[in-house]
């Protein structure tokens, strides 16, 4: 357990959301067995939490299957546009391979709550994300073939999302998740039989005063759905949490918030972004650094702009003059797996998607024509569906 500060209001414990946020304008207080939609939607498990959500397994009683609920704090759910972008992706007409990868919103409920009035939205259980089967593996490597597939389907999700006038804005990989078999057939006792039962942690206030009404008693551990990276030969993915996305022709000034480890050198210097789609590009050219490799292509201790910028230096060799002076240059580590020309053709890539001028940054459905996603990638995604593992993803187990 964390230590507490002066200015908290409760202990602070590891592994479950943020205990602050328990306040008015913050999480709804959740717990196992509450029965949300007006009777619908029986809570059996957590599956995760971020910082304007907390995220619930939940049976559906009246289709008789699991469902995830993603209960958005009383202060996001008041200017969200989530439920907004999911439902113009869904009724989009666009015929597009990387619409596969969309998250499915099933419904949309709200409800009042002692932090206020929360939204909430009905979608399908996802498993673990890719940045916590990398922690939970033993070299922090997906197997090669995996990574290209996984880099091939990003891609591809993200080109779909261009096309359908969407901007993420938001994308790591912890919004990129695994694909999990259906267990729509398992009561909830087997459910935890093969998951484990919920974990309680007591969440008690500094002063030692009652948490009641805005805290629940406890905090629950997230249910145990992830698979070491190193173990994964067939994933599949959605590309999660669209709580910032925005679609590009209506937003004309958007704000980015991708961590500053991951945001575009255009962000950090606080430049507007006028070519939001470009942003994405960047974001997601550091990410297939980190999926096809072992370590993030830009690591800092502290998140400073200034160690950020130097460490893209390092990497990319001189921005445009107007930002830094030029620095060292070194490859993608990624050698020592792959044979030179994939190398090559990788660095390529990513150099094309990390181009410090936005104008210079290929579009997505480009970058599907290189020679790194022709070659090496698609192929890789391709004999993934040849085997049949698109209709049996990869099992998952108790990894806790």
């Amino acid at each position: 357990m964390a230590n507490a500060s002066m200015e908290d209001l409760y202990h602070p414990e590891v592994d479950v959301e943020y205990l602050e946020e328990y306040v008015p304008g913050g999480y709804h207080p959740t717990l196992i067995g509450d029965r949300l939609g007006g009777g619908r939607y029986t809570v059996a498990h957590k599956l995760g939490f971020g910082g304007y959500s907390t995220i619930w397994l939940a049976r559906d009683q009246q289709r008789q299957r699991y469902v995830s609920l993603k209960i958005l704090t009383a202060r996001a759910s008041s200017d969200t546009r989530e439920g907004e972008v999911l439902e113009h992706l869904m009724k989009s007409d666009l015929l597009h391979v990387g619409k596969q990868f969309n998250p499915r919103l099933l419904d949309q409920i709200s409800f009042h709550g002692p932090n206020g009035h929360h939204r909430c939205l009905v979608g399908e259980p996802a498993g673990g994300s890719i940045a916590k089967a990398k922690e939970d593996s033993t070299n922090l490597m997906l197997p090669l073939d995996a990574a290209r597939s996984i880099a091939a389907q990003l891609l591809l999700r993200l080109s779909s999302l261009h096309a359908d006038g969407v901007c993420h804005g938001d994308l790591h990989l912890r919004n990129c998740l695994l694909r999990i078999p259906s267990f729509d057939d398992l009561s909830t006792a087997e459910l935890y039989e093969r998951f484990g039962e919920p974990f309680e942690v007591p969440i008690r206030r500094v002063d030692g005063k009652p948490g009641d009404p805005y805290a629940p008693p406890h905090a629950i551990y997230p249910m145990a759905l992830s698979m070491p990276a190193n173990e994964l030969n067939d994933p599949e993915i959605i590309i999660s949490d669209y709580g910032t996305s925005f679609l590009v022709a209506r937003t004309p000034s958007p704000t980015l918030h991708a961590p500053a480890l991951y945001s575009p050198p255009e962000d950090l210097f606080s430049e507007p972004i006028l070519q939001p789609t470009a942003a994405d590009i960047w974001t997601l050219g550091v990410h297939l650094y980190e999926v096809l490799g072992e370590r993030p292509l830009v690591e800092t201790f502290a998140w400073d702009r200034d160690d950020i910028v130097a460490e893209m230096v390092t990497t990319l060799g001189p921005p445009p003059l107007r930002w830094w002076n030029s620095w060292a240059l070194r490859a993608p580590n990624s050698s020592g797996r792959m044979g030179g020309g994939e190398l090559r053709a990788l660095e390529d890539l990513l150099r094309a998607m990390m181009a410090f001028e936005p104008s210079e940054r290929p579009t997505a459905d480009q970058l599907l024509t290189s020679a790194y996603m022709v070659k090496w990638a698609l192929p890789a995604w391709e004999r993934q569906k040849s085997q049949n593992h698109t209709t049996q993803p990869t099992d998952v187990g108790i990894s806790r």
